[in-house]
């Protein structure tokens, strides 16, 4: 029996006399090495190819403690088996001498599709790619991913071409060990004086980055912090700030005086407050994408104007002051068509809130810039009142138009669209015209306020759109002769609608006192002023009529056809006694009645005497 030193020395010499054995007993492997690089080939034909070595670097490789990674991996589903089997067993590389003229031979990278192009609101923004912050590049070699998607353990042997593969642990307990007081942030490979930050947890892990006031764009991903302020020195130099995909409460304070921010993006950070003067001192902004938080406001421009904004995704954003900013024509909103906000509703009997996109909303200008302008009478004053909430999650604008005490003789020709409210008190208005059944720009008006003109009828109204759809008609103090009750009476049939009369002077007569009185009382709830609708012909309001007196016939001759008719009868009955007794005379004393002793002898007489 040898000793144990000697049977470790035996060992030790016999595996190299095998390890040289079989190097040289497979000539036809380094042969067909020098024709190809060695590569392994995954089923679906990919591979990565790692560079040649030099002339005098063929060698055979002993095992070490220390195992060289797999020169070729595969991609998919075979790169853990790769990885693995990198760990688990010593790689023997052999590589020819070759020329140094010779190339390697390289798989083509597949072409990626042409990116879209960039909006012009986009123009001076800066963005840089997550991959970079999976990785840890920072553009000047020093923490360079292998083709293992690993860093390298040394900068030495970056520069050698050499991917060394560190553990995950490793990567992991150095991630851990960071110095909060260091600088975290990476130069971008590709664009000059631009800086991306990862997973920063404070924020000086940025203001230690030295040579700060150089940079031009900065992009920081996943910022976990409770406030930002934005007075912070870190964004005086900055054209193109964005702070993404991070988890912050509020930003405050505004940006530095005399800032060159051209584009500000702070999306998807859970932020709920923000200052409303933090622009003030920014004036060459040009995009600032706000989206995906829980904000409720937009900060004030100030002299910004054309600024593009991206408010989508915070459910929060109120309708009214959002509405102030669409009608001052200074911002421009991303998709507007999907951003929203919240409207309180006042509904009959209840009050909702109700989502309306922002492209609903802008439309509210068009309120504005289609108001009436009548010639040598002036302009009327036109202004967005509230938002009517219609099924299928739409909704249109009130629009109210003012025209009043501007001299009119007639309606304005054209109306804004989806106008609810025309006011035209105090004008010289003597007839509505056929605007309501033809002018498509009427046909929406559910308020129609026309007191003090001289308005003669409302019959207009009949079978139009507007007597089915009016909540308010003020018709107070025109010169109305007659209430077409027939028509009115299938208006009033919904609840809620009001008429206003009063001041009106009609033309009374029986009727009035017999039908139209009645029907004012049954609509008292309908025409709230119904007391204070006068006569123009008799000093008294409709109500206070009395039909015995004002339903009279004039006197004429036939109210005296009775007088008359006695006096005859009085006449014949004289006569009829007159003859009695003249009979009676002639009997009793043969004397005829005086008359008849005095008339003449007629003819018959002498008749009789012979």
């Amino acid at each position: 029996m040898f000793p144990c030193k000697h049977q470790c020395t035996l060992l030790w010499l016999l595996l190299m006399l095998l390890t040289t054995g079989h190097a040289r007993a497979r000539p036809e492997q380094q042969q067909a090495s020098a024709d190809e690089p060695l590569e392994a080939k995954p089923e679906d034909g990919h591979s990565l190819t790692a560079p040649r070595p030099a002339d005098d670097e063929l060698a055979t490789v002993a095992p070490t403690t220390t195992p060289v990674p797999a020169v070729a991996i595969t991609q998919g589903a075979t790169t853990g088996a790769a990885t693995e089997a990198t760990h688990s067993q010593p790689v023997v590389t052999a590589v020819p001498a070759t020329s140094s003229t010779s190339t390697s031979t390289t798989v083509p990278a597949p072409l990626l599709p042409a990116a879209p192009e960039q909006p012009e609101y986009l123009k001076h923004c800066f963005y840089a790619d997550e991959h970079l912050c999976m990785y840890g590049h920072d553009g000047q070699g020093n923490e360079a991913p292998d083709v293992l998607g690993h860093i390298s353990t040394t900068p030495e042997s970056d520069s050698q071409g050499i991917g060394l593969q560190v553990n995950a642990s490793q990567g992991n307990s150095q991630n851990l060990e960071r110095n909060a007081n260091s600088c975290q942030c990476h130069e971008h490979p590709a664009k000059a004086n631009s800086w991306y930050c990862c997973n920063i947890s404070q924020m000086s892990m940025i203001s230690s980055c030295s040579n700060i006031s150089k940079w031009t764009n900065l992009h920081v991903r996943n910022l976990t912090v409770r406030t930002i302020d934005l007075s912070n020195p870190i964004f005086r130099s900055l054209q193109s700030l964005a702070v993404t995909d991070g988890n912050i409460t509020r930003l405050i304070n505004a940006f530095p005086r005399h800032s060159a921010l051209k584009c500000l993006n702070i999306s998807n950070n859970n932020i709920s407050e923000i200052p409303s003067r933090m622009f003030k001192d920014v004036p060459h902004l040009e995009f600032f994408g706000m989206s995906r938080n829980n904000l409720s406001l937009v900060p004030h421009h100030n002299q910004n104007k054309n600024i593009t904004v991206d408010i989508s995704g915070n459910m929060r954003m109120l309708c009214n002051p959002l509405n102030e900013i669409i009608n001052n024509d200074s911002f421009n909103f991303v998709n507007p068509k999907h951003s929203y906000c919240l409207y309180n509703a006042t509904h009959e009997w209840f009050q909702s809130t109700d989502l309306v996109s922002v492209e609903q909303l802008e439309s509210t200008k068009r309120c504005m810039t289609k108001c009436p302008v009548i010639p040598n009478y002036g302009s009327c004053k036109c202004r967005f009142e509230s938002i009517m909430i219609i099924q299928d999650d739409q909704s249109k604008p009130k629009c109210h138009v003012d025209c009043s005490n501007l001299g009119l003789v007639e309606l304005p020709p054209r109306l804004p669209d989806n106008t609810f409210v025309l006011n035209i008190t105090n004008n010289k208005i003597t007839s509505l015209g056929d605007h309501f059944q033809t002018n498509p720009t009427y046909h929406n008006i559910n308020r129609l306020v026309a007191d003090n003109n001289q308005i003669s009828s409302i019959y207009e109204f009949e079978g139009t759109k507007f007597i089915e759809n009016f909540q308010r008609i003020y018709m107070r103090n025109n010169s109305l002769s007659k209430i077409p009750e027939y028509f009115l009476n299938n208006a009033l049939m919904d609840t809620g609608r009001r008429i206003y009369l009063a001041g009106n002077k009609l033309q009374c007569d029986c009727n009035s006192a017999k039908t139209l009185q009645n029907w004012l009382k049954e609509r008292s709830t309908d025409i709230p002023d119904y007391m204070e609708i006068r006569c123009r012909n008799i000093p008294q309001s409709v109500i206070e009529l009395q039909e015995a007196k004002l339903c009279q016939s004039p006197p004429d001759w036939t109210d005296y056809i009775y007088y008359l008719i006695a006096a005859e009868v009085i006449l014949l009955l004289g006569l009829i006694t007159k003859v009695s007794y003249d009979y009676w005379v002639f009997k009793t004393s043969g004397y005829l009645p005086w008359p008849a002793s005095k008339m003449p002898k007629l003819p018959c007489d002498w008749l009789c005497e012979s």
